[in-house]
């Protein structure tokens, strides 16, 4: 295997692993964090998050984009793959058609009903990026080792 090769699958588990443990803080720590938040500082501390949260996972995500791409492209199609590759595709539908749009309305202030939707829907990512994290690192060990 070229070390692209080994690069990439490298890479791919150690950006998947990193997402996997973010969004499980994010759905058990972070989100639910915001119903204790006060509705005077609910603005405020979203607006904080946001931006700092988006500094450290839109890289990743990016990353994880093209290192999954690349898997695509350096590689035969295989059942891994193909699997990291819809879940990869999932997780961006749901962050850009459920979570952001949540997150712009949460912009404006504490809202119970859309924390609690925020919550519930980020389910979706927290599962994809579970088992992309878990394909990935069961392919590279079957490619690797």
């Amino acid at each position: 295997m070229s070390g692209i090769l080994s690069n990439l699958y490298l890479f791919n588990v150690a950006v998947s692993w990193g997402l996997l443990l973010i969004i499980w803080m994010v759905q058990v720590i972070i989100y639910p964090g915001l119903f204790r938040v006060s509705p005077k500082e609910f603005v405020s501390y979203h607006s904080w998050y946001a931006l700092r949260i988006t500094a450290i996972v839109l890289p990743l995500m990016i990353s994880e984009v093209i290192l999954t791409v690349g898997w695509l492209i350096l590689e035969p199609v295989t059942i891994y793959s193909a699997f990291a590759a819809t879940f990869v595709f999932f997780i961006w539908l749901s962050t850009f058609t459920l979570q952001v749009p949540i997150h712009k309305q949460l912009q404006s202030g504490k809202d119970i009903m859309l924390i609690r939707r925020l919550v519930n829907s980020n389910w979706i990512r927290t599962f994809a990026w579970s088992m992309k994290a878990v394909v990935v690192t069961i392919a590279a060990s079957k490619t690797l080792w």
